[in-house]
């Protein structure tokens, strides 16, 4: 018999990201979910490909009637006692998102990091830190960062489905809220 057949990247890629899922905690899921659900407003933020993962998560919470904000936009108004900082963020070092955990503290809102170091200079300012257990020595071929970006949204898309349940929301419900500006 020959030699086995190489696995193709689609294949390596959904072995790495169920191998991460593995070792992801789901009673950690369901605590964030509860504090985004105890949230008076959400506002999400990330740099790079990460923020856009954090920008997709916001779409979905909007879908899920939560009054959400992306950090940055023109019409984000201010934080304020009661409102959720959630930043998503592979090493936890950006100035900006620990300005903007500092910034959420001074008006005694609640500040959550999503990140793969539990130790980072964000991770200990946060409230609230959720893991995407990637880790810096992950075996991958794929470029940069992509291990983390993949599996933040993979997490922040099985975020929406725990949202959903605790909710009571169904898909036909968030459509209604999908935009009809297209």
């Amino acid at each position: 018999m020959g030699a086995a057949p190489e696995e193709g990247p689609l294949e390596r890629i959904l072995r790495e990201l169920t191998e991460i899922a593995g070792r992801t905690s789901e009673a950690a899921l369901g605590d964030l979910a509860d504090r985004i659900n105890l949230a008076d407003r959400i506002y999400v933020t990330g740099m790079g490909r990460s923020g856009l993962m954090a920008r997709s998560f916001a779409m979905r919470l909007m879908h899920l009637g939560l009054d959400v904000h992306v950090v940055g936009e023109t019409t984000t108004p201010s934080i304020e006692e009661g409102d959720l900082l959630l930043c998503c963020t592979r090493y936890g070092r950006s100035g900006s998102q620990l300005h903007y955990i500092q910034k959420a503290h001074a008006t005694r809102a609640a500040a959550a990091v999503i990140t793969m170091d539990p130790t980072s200079p964000m991770a200990e300012k946060a409230d609230h830190v959720y893991l995407v257990p990637v880790g810096e020595q992950a075996e991958t071929r794929q470029p940069l960062g992509t291990l983390f970006e993949q599996m933040l949204l993979l997490t922040l898309d099985a975020l929406v489905i725990v949202l959903m349940q605790k909710r009571g929301f169904t898909e036909r419900e968030m459509a209604r809220l999908h935009t009809n500006l297209e």
